[in-house]
Parts: structure tokens; sequence; C-alpha cells
């Protein structure tokens, strides 16, 4: 996670890479990225931007976050090259991202259990299934959506989620994530420790604000996006979209500038003030996909997938950027959240009250240059 300074005071984000979405953001060089960072703000007092108590997750058994694990992905010589978010669901499973395991090279993973207290529990597993319609490369991807199977019974100290129901726009939504961290200034700028048993869970709040299709082959957001006008910010489709609102306002007002996207209220018209104070609202970023963005009674809303990301700087999750979420909950009228929704069940074997509804469909890439959010082990990283 990364802090910011905001009207005088830091603060802490949960930082994602966000995709390019207009004509003017690709020329100023973004490109899309997956991550899974979760970037922090520090408000002053009780630590040090990222550092910061308010934003480690309580991780004592059966606490609300004791479900949430750190992946690790390995390859036929055993060896970690690549790592991302997940969440514990019933039967063993584990919910993902799908672009977290495109690669072919990964054969294994490693569910990092954490218990304050006791230490790392690690779980094994070598079954990994993407959602039916994703295509590997493609960040932006309505089907960004991947369950897991454990080879062994996860911990007794570890809760389980479900899938939400019912509307998850306008609600403050709980992020978490053990990827890159930073400051809303400087973005996912620093290594969080995912590869060593130093890793922290960090978490944060933010708020989805509209809905987007795969479809990004045209150049401006209202191609593929719900605009406020539109009334359509519920059932576009099954990406989830938020930003990183500044101060307690839309970044847009605070700081005009072009160092700073002007998140969903320029280009879209939704200028919701961040939750709670001005320094509660995080964003996330490399190394935090895959992980479940949870509604106020911990059911699963997204799993974290996209975000904007700076390649002339290197970093993702600044104030401003945007991020994108893929919808697992069953919202009605909304076809790609359902067809989500219908999926993740199949994979528990449950048969969810629901009609059958199409598979969204899906698009190409919006530029070159994209890379997948998962964090990518380099060979000087440190394992555990």
């Amino acid at each position: 996670m990364t802090s910011s300074h905001s009207r005088g005071a830091k603060r802490a984000v949960l930082t994602l890479a966000l995709f390019a979405v207009s004509t003017s953001a690709a020329a100023q060089g973004w490109v899309p990225e997956n991550a899974s960072t979760i970037v922090v703000s520090d408000y002053g007092s009780g630590g040090t931007g990222y550092n910061n108590p308010r934003y480690r997750a309580d991780r004592s058994a059966g606490s609300d976050y004791s479900g949430v694990v750190n992946l690790w992905f390995r390859d036929a010589n055993n060896a970690v090259q690549g790592a991302c978010t997940g969440s514990l669901l019933t039967g063993g499973k584990i919910l993902t991202a799908s672009h977290c395991i495109s690669n072919v090279a990964y054969t294994s993973f490693t569910a990092r259990f954490y218990e304050a207290g006791t230490g790392w529990v690690d779980v094994q597993g070598t079954e990994m299934v993407a959602k039916t319609g994703y295509i590997t490369g493609n960040v932006v991807s309505e089907n960004d959506v991947a369950v897991l199977t454990l080879s062994s019974e996860p911990p007794s100290f570890a809760r389980t989620y479900s899938l939400a129901v019912g509307a998850v726009l306008g609600q403050t939504i709980t992020l978490a994530g053990y990827g890159r961290i930073g400051t809303g200034i400087r973005g996912d700028a620093y290594d969080s420790d995912q590869f060593n048993s130093n890793a922290l869970l960090r978490t944060g709040k933010n708020v989805f604000e509209t809905t987007c299709i795969t479809d990004l082959n045209n150049d401006t957001d209202t191609d593929h996006c719900a605009t406020f006008a539109s009334g359509r910010a519920a059932t576009r489709g099954g990406i989830l979209l938020a930003d990183f609102d500044v101060g307690g306002v839309d970044p847009r007002f605070t700081d005009p500038t072009p160092v700073y996207p002007d998140g969903l209220c320029g280009r879209l018209g939704f200028c919701t003030p961040s939750v709670g104070d001005a320094f509660e609202e995080v964003l996330t970023g490399r190394g935090d996909s895959g992980g479940a963005n949870f509604l106020s009674d911990w059911t699963v809303a997204g799993v974290t997938s996209f975000g904007w990301f700076n390649k002339d700087l290197g970093v993702g999750a600044r104030l401003g950027y945007q991020a994108g979420y893929t919808c697992v909950a069953n919202v009605d009228d909304n076809a790609g959240c359902q067809s989500n929704f219908n999926w993740v069940n199949a994979q528990l074997g449950i048969v969810p009250d629901l009609v059958a509804v199409p598979e969204p469909a899906t698009g190409g890439l919006v530029a070159m240059g994209v890379l997948a959010m998962g964090v990518v082990v380099r060979r000087r990283s440190r394992r555990a």
C-alpha cells in the first residue's frame, strides 16, 4: 500500500495498476496492467505512510480476514515464479483472478494462511481453473476470475466467504491484499515482502461507482463504461470500477494537473467523495490481484483485476487513478455479474437460483505492453 499527501496530511491508499481508457491517457504513457498491491494513506499520527497500523488487517484466528491468503505460484521445479492474493471459499476452494494463473509455466500453487501468534500455514494445490471465456493476456476482462482447489484441508482458524447477492454500487467495500505498497503520491513504488515471511496483509475502503464491459477496442470511456447520465451504471457489464479520491473529494477538484488523472468524475460523471475520513480510502496495486472485495456483511462482490499504470514512472495506484474489479455478485439485470456468480458457484457444486445468462462478450487488448497484475518474481527476489 502507498500513502499520499492531501491538504497537508499524508494519506494511505491501496494501489492497483489501472488500464488506460482514453486516447489522451495513452498519449501520456498509460498502459493497462494487472496488479496486486494495496496502497495506504497516513493521516499523520499512529504510523508513517503504509506502515500505519490502521491499514494492517487483523489476522487473528477466526477474524474476518483469516481466509485471505497470499498465493505463490510455482513452476515444474517447485520454484516460486509469481504471486497474487486469494480468498477461501467452501470445499477447500480459493477464489482469485484468471490472469494470476495464465502463465503456462505455473504447475502448482501455495496458499499461505496466517494466524497471529502462530505464523504461516502453507497448503499446496495443483488444480487451477480459469473461467470459460477468459483469454490469456486479456487484462481487461469480465471473465477474469478463477478457482483453485487445495490438495488438503485449510487450517481450522481460517474463515470462508460466500458471494454477494444484490446491489454492489455505492456501498463501502473493503479491499485487502498482500501486494506492493506505497503512497497516493508515489504510487505502488515499494516492495511489500510478498515473497517472504514478513508479508503483511493491508486493507482499506473504497466504493464501486459504475460498471464496464470487456470491449475496450474504442478510445473513450463512454464506449464501454456506463456514464452517470446513462442511468445504466449497475447493469452495463461485469467489470466494477473504482477510483482513488483525494482528501475527501474527487481529485478533479483538488489537483487537475496531468500528473493525476481526474478519476471517474471528469470522464464518466461519478463525483462521489472518498469514503470515511480523509485517509480511509485506498486503491489496489500490483500483487493485490485476485483478492476479494468485501461488502459490509463480508460477502464477496468482486475480485481485484486491473488498474492504471504509468509506464514512464513505473508505478500504479496514485491519487486519481482508477482500478477494475471482476464482479462475482448476483446483481439484478447484470449479465456479466450473474455469469461469474453462476460459474464460481458451479465450481463449488452449488446450483444458484438464477435463470441462465449468456457469457459476456470478450474483447481485445487495449494496447501493446499490457502486463498481468500478479507480481512476477525476479531472479534476485527473496523467497521464504
